[in-house]
């Protein structure tokens, strides 16, 4: 990976963190993405003090945010004249509804949508490397969700914080094949993972029991890793072998017309993706 430019949403703490610094042991190029900047600054220090890599970059922004979304972009394409692998990590559990600036559930905004969002606008710079990757770290907590509730998404809905979350990883699982056959005569491969329960601060009232159940950080990262560097995967792009989970082609087949409205939501704030 010596050399390659890699842009992580959410690597200020979590799973996202300890990618970096494990890529940028591996000599990567690593663009931490953070929207508190003093805790941005010290992961990036903190990366490279463990990595002995001083090649780690930052760029801020709220994932709540389409303006501050865009801004970041603006700020990469300055920066960087091709992004090798793009990963969506960023994610958040969050306590009673919420809505975004742009009048969008939080969970949704911030799980889904800006995923979408950045996706959209850093596809020409992944376009431009011969590496070609886009990651998206999903959940298998998507099962729990037999139909999508588009009211759900909107926060019309009597709020619950696990089926919000479920409804948005099953629009970053449906996303993930739709991209993937979008751009299948691009060169680009697009793949999402579930990383398993793992201990991290994406929800820190969770009870105990659940904590308990939890593996450390450096098993979460397993799957993100693989997607990342895998010789193995060259080429391979929407497949169901990569997901984690299974029985997900079968769904998106089901829900294909309502990720279709999905899309239709939210086009209107977004550039097209092809």
């Amino acid at each position: 990976m010596k050399g390659r430019i890699i842009f992580i949403s959410g690597s200020t703490d979590g799973i996202g963190k300890q990618a970096a610094l494990e890529l940028a042991k591996q000599g990567a190029y690593i663009i931490i993405h953070g929207r508190n900047k003093d805790k941005t600054i010290d992961t990036v220090n903190f990366t490279k003090s463990e990595s002995k890599n001083e090649k780690i970059d930052f760029v801020l922004a709220n994932m709540s945010s389409f303006q501050q979304i865009r801004s970041m972009s603006e700020v990469l394409h300055k920066r960087y004249d091709k992004i090798d692998v793009l990963v969506n990590n960023a994610g958040a559990q969050i306590h009673g509804l919420n809505c975004s600036e742009n009048g969008y559930e939080l969970t949704f905004a911030v799980n889904h949508l800006a995923y979408f969002l950045t996706t959209s606008l850093l596809l020409d710079l992944v376009a431009k490397s011969e590496y070609k990757r886009i990651v998206i770290v999903s959940s298998g907590m998507h099962f729990r969700v037999d139909k999508m509730d588009f009211d759900t998404l909107q926060g019309k809905t009597d709020y619950d914080l696990y089926k919000n979350y479920a409804h948005s990883k099953l629009a970053n699982v449906m996303f993930g094949y739709k991209l993937s056959r979008l751009l299948k005569n691009s060169g680009i491969t697009v793949n999402c993972l579930h990383p398993g329960l793992i201990n991290t601060n994406l929800n820190p009232q969770r009870a105990q029991h659940i904590v308990d159940r939890a593996l450390p950080v450096k098993k979460g990262i397993i799957s993100t890793m693989r997607l990342v560097t895998s010789s193995e995967l060259e080429g391979v792009t929407g497949s169901e072998e990569v997901f984690s989970v299974e029985g997900v082609s079968l769904l998106f087949k089901e829900l294909k017309s309502e990720y279709l409205r999905l899309v239709r939501v939210i086009s209107s704030s977004s550039p097209k993706i092809v």
